[in-house]
């Protein structure tokens, strides 16, 4: 039978685990509303964002050129 001492301690680690856990994703979603807003005058410190390539447009059908009746086949049926 598992000891109630060795229980009772494990049980303690768990709730310390997640209240550590919870503290951590308060402090994760408080930190953006407190930190101080980057200088307009400074781009971000990763740089600047460039242009993404536009998607390629597509080509125009050509324009379908109708046949003369000398140039058709004829076909049996």
């Amino acid at each position: 039978m598992i000891d109630m001492q060795l229980f009772h301690d494990v049980i303690l680690v768990l709730a310390v685990l997640v209240g550590l856990t919870a503290a951590l994703s308060v402090v994760m979603m408080i930190a953006p509303s407190v930190s101080r807003p980057a200088r307009p005058s400074r781009p971000p410190q990763g740089g600047l964002r460039r242009d993404l390539p536009r998607p390629p447009q597509p080509e125009p059908e050509p324009e379908l050129q109708l046949e003369a009746e000398e140039d058709r086949e004829l076909v049996l049926v």
